[in-house]
This record gives structure tokens, C-alpha cells and sequence, in this order.
């Protein structure tokens, strides 16, 4: 009796946490992330205003035209980011662990890049008057040309899209939708001329390793737990 007492209070658990939009659970580590984007990103430009920069353009980030359009991927992406990580939420709550956890130390391991590798472009002349070229220049008065490399932009959706692939749960659409959308935001990064290419490959790269230290952290904690 008492073991049927508890598969019911966790059957009626998981429907609550289904029925949630986000978790409980997952509430700190998403204000976490959130906070310690705004350090890094902001926060890292207090110590490297007067630092040198160093400018990392390949020859083919010339050969790239300038395509103001692709300001719509890059504005939309934080509507992908949000989506996709309430959607990593809802998996569960270790594999979110995972995920988060890995999102904040690839945010680390960028702060580190910001702070003793700081990196600048050289930015186009905005002439047109349409609407896509007014959003261009808007960011571009809003946001220095700095702290670029790895992008952040390039960071979080490569993080989205590849929690959308990994997970079975996740139907084709979606897997989809979170793979075309990631594509149009990294060459949109390129094609505004807010990154350049090895900006993208050491997102990449940084993603990839915080989520292998998450991989043994989160697999310890849980290792621990259950021993004790």
C-alpha cells in the first residue's frame, strides 16, 4: 500500500511538471545563466575598454557581402534561445542540469577569452535607408564591436540546436525548425558584420567543452547521490 501511495504522488509530480511551462526545478539554473550572461558580457568591458584588441578576420570575412536582411535571424534568435531552453527544461531535470551547467561554463570559459584575448572588427558603413539597414545600425550603436570572440550569439544556438538533435523526444518539426533557425543565425552573425568565422568555430568549440566538464560533473553528483 505504502509503495502505491508513492508511484501515485509521483505520477501526480511529473503531471504537474509536464503541465508547467518551466519546471520548477529549472528556475535557478535559468536565472543563473541569465546572470551570468550580463557579467560576462557587460561586465568583462569594465577591465578591457583600454586593453588592446586584436582583430582575427580571415581573408574570406572580406570576400563575405554585407546582407542587412539577416538582421531578422539574429533578432529572432532570442526568441529561439528562450523556447529552446524551456523546451530542454521540460526533458527533465538531470538532463537540464546537464545542459545548463555546461551553457554556464562555456559562459566562463568566454569570459576568460574576453578578458586575455579581446577581439574587435572593422565594421561596414551602414548606407542603406531600408528597414533591415536601420536595424543594422541600430545594433550597431547599441552594441560595441567587441567581446566577439567566441560569439555568444553562435554559443546559444549551437547549445539549442544541439539539445534538439540529441534528445528522441523532440518530434522532426522541431528538430528541424531548431536546425535551420540555428544556420540562419550564424550566418547572420557573418553577414551583418557583427562576428567573423573563427568567432563561430570557437563558440562551437567552448559549447563542446563546457558540456564534456558538465558531462562528468552532473554524472558525479548523481553518482554521489545515490551512494549516500
Amino acid at each position: 500500500m505504502k509503495e502505491l501511495h508513492t508511484k501515485d504522488l509521483t505520477h501526480q509530480y511529473n503531471i504537474r511538471v509536464k503541465s508547467s511551462i518551466i519546471p520548477n526545478y529549472a528556475y535557478a539554473p535559468l536565472l543563473m545563466m541569465f546572470l551570468v550572461n550580463i557579467l560576462v558580457y557587460f561586465g568583462t568591458r569594465l577591465f578591457t575598454e583600454k586593453l588592446v584588441h586584436h582583430d582575427i578576420s580571415l581573408w574570406l570575412d572580406y570576400k563575405l557581402p554585407f546582407l542587412p536582411v539577416f538582421v531578422i535571424p539574429y533578432i529572432l534568435s532570442y526568441i529561439q534561445w528562450i523556447i529552446g531552453y524551456i523546451q530542454i527544461a521540460r526533458v527533465g531535470q538531470r538532463y537540464s542540469l546537464k545542459v545548463f551547467t555546461g551553457e554556464i561554463i562555456s559562459k566562463l570559459m568566454v569570459c576568460l577569452f574576453f578578458i586575455f584575448f579581446p577581439t574587435t572588427m572593422r565594421r561596414v558603413t551602414v548606407e542603406g535607408m531600408d528597414i533591415f539597414s536601420r536595424l543594422v545600425s541600430l545594433i550597431y550603436r547599441l552594441d560595441a564591436p567587441t567581446n566577439l570572440f567566441p560569439s555568444i550569439h553562435c554559443l546559444e544556438s549551437y547549445i539549442c540546436m544541439r539539445a534538439a538533435l540529441e534528445i528522441k523526444s523532440f518530434g522532426k518539426g522541431y528538430k528541424l525548425m531548431m536546425v535551420i533557425m540555428s544556420m540562419l543565425v550564424f550566418l547572420s552573425t557573418l553577414f551583418i558584420k557583427q562576428h567573423v568565422i573563427l568567432d563561430f568555430f570557437g563558440a562551437v568549440l567552448v559549447a563542446e567543452a563546457g558540456r564534456a566538464v558538465s558531462d562528468i560533473l552532473i554524472h558525479h553528483f548523481y553518482k554521489n547521490s545515490y551512494n549516500q
